[in-house]
């Protein structure tokens, strides 16, 4: 083989090596998957904490019925420890059935949420021995009712309509005579309450005076721009307008108000209303809120509506409500198909006391009197009635108060009573 074939075969075998690098080159496809794992998430972080389902869910009120007297808690802390001694009794004898009537029994407790509350969330709220079947319809009230004779105890928890009703049988001794005490009044945690409105309806408030410190805080603030990653798929693509305090990507808008001191998420891009089941609802709610550890302070569940697919959590201090005029006190969210449609929240937390006075509030008995001389509302329009704290952000300070008082749902808004005290007041004058 001369030098010439040599140098040829050479030049061709490089060509061809040439060529096969090219095509694996250009044939290769990286196995992306594998680099990038689909269930990362950015975890965002507003300064907030998780919560679970029960965690958001409490009882607005319980009273005890001992014949003609009604015993209610002292202080909401109270109320809460009670429910969680509750929720720890093991239910036996699961059963659905309808009913006719509400309880009618000489003593007997009664627990009533603020808003209705799925019965597959029971589980959640109570213990049962075994596995159970949930109903498809929501509750707001549940019974205790006593068996003098077994020492025995019943819980039922009633359908919205007031139609159907679970049993669940609280087989010890021991909880009935816990029951009992406080049925009698023998605790020192309970006070005389008294009853507003109808068997439908019925409101329970304190029947005395009730005493309470007005508190002023430090209010922290939460940077809006935290939230970005939390409610922007894409947060590489916002931009900010800082002299409007807007924040959007094309499609979706943040909005800031309130000189900082609230958010306004909208997905306008989502048109689909139709109606979301309400365990669904509350799942969703819960698990985007967690997400970004957005519960900054206690929030509770308030109202739950699948129609409008809107969810509300109101801010509460130590087991009270609390109130303002600026919706910085509650949570609200609106869903649409998959995806949140509308999200409203305070951008201001409570931070460390400054100082605190006492306060005294009119008793149970002056509020239903004023009530009922009044002619500037429906009886028939009054949803409820709560001791609460309304909060009022001091500007100079960068602090916040809690300042008790009465308020009154109407007509779907709450007042503070002091307003309607102050109307009534001023037309008993114009009168004279």
């Amino acid at each position: 083989m001369n030098y010439e074939t040599i140098k040829s075969f050479i030049l061709f075998v490089l060509v061809g090596i040439s060529f096969l690098l090219s095509f694996i080159l250009w044939s290769y496809q990286p196995k992306y998957d594998q680099l990038y794992d689909t269930s990362y998430v950015n975890e965002v972080d507003v300064g907030g904490e998780d919560k679970t389902k029960n965690e958001l869910i409490e009882p607005e009120n319980i009273v005890f019925h001992q014949e003609e007297f009604i015993w209610g808690f002292h202080k909401p802390i109270e109320r809460q420890r009670f429910f969680k001694e509750i929720a720890s009794w093991v239910l036996y004898d699961y059963e659905e059935e309808s009913i006719d009537s509400l309880p009618e029994e000489e003593h007997f407790v009664e627990i009533n949420f603020p808003s209705a509350i799925p019965a597959n969330l029971m589980t959640n709220l109570f213990t049962f021995n075994d596995q159970i079947t949930t109903p498809d319809w929501s509750f707001d009230r549940v019974f205790i009712t006593l068996n003098d004779d077994e020492q025995s105890s019943e819980l039922s928890i009633v359908s919205i309509d007031r139609r159907k009703q679970i049993t669940a049988t609280i087989e010890t001794s021991e909880t009935y005579l816990y029951l009992l005490s406080y049925l009698e009044g023998e605790t020192n945690v309970t006070e005389p309450f008294i009853k507003y409105g109808n068997e439908t309806n019925p409101i329970y408030i304190p029947k005395n005076k009730v005493e309470l410190a007005k508190k002023t805080f430090i209010a922290n603030m939460i940077k809006p721009e935290a939230f970005v990653n939390a409610l922007f798929s894409s947060p590489s693509v916002v931009t900010p307008n800082l002299s409007e305090a807007y924040f959007t990507d094309g499609q979706r808008g943040m909005r800031i108000a309130q000189d900082g001191r609230r958010l306004e998420y909208i997905n306008p891009i989502q048109s689909d209303t139709d109606s979301i089941e309400e365990i669904e609802l509350i799942e969703r709610s819960v698990d985007q809120i967690n997400e970004h550890k957005g519960w900054t302070n206690d929030f509770l569940l308030e109202d739950l509506n699948n129609t409008t697919n809107e969810i509300i959590y109101r801010l509460n201090y130590e087991g009270y409500p609390t109130f303002d005029r600026n919706h910085l006190t509650t949570i609200n969210q609106k869903w649409r198909e998959q995806d949140l449609y509308q999200y409203v929240r305070p951008l201001i937390t409570i931070g460390n006391l400054l100082n605190s006075t006492k306060h005294t509030l009119s008793s149970g008995e002056e509020v239903i009197a004023t009530l009922e001389g009044t002619n500037e509302l429906d009886e028939e329009e009054i949803e409820d009635i709560r001791i609460g704290y309304k909060l009022e952000y001091v500007d100079d300070a960068y602090s916040l108060t809690l300042d008790p008082a009465w308020y009154v749902l109407y007509k779907g808004d709450w007042i503070n009573y002091d307003s309607i005290e102050l109307e009534q007041s001023a037309t008993s004058k114009g009168g004279d």
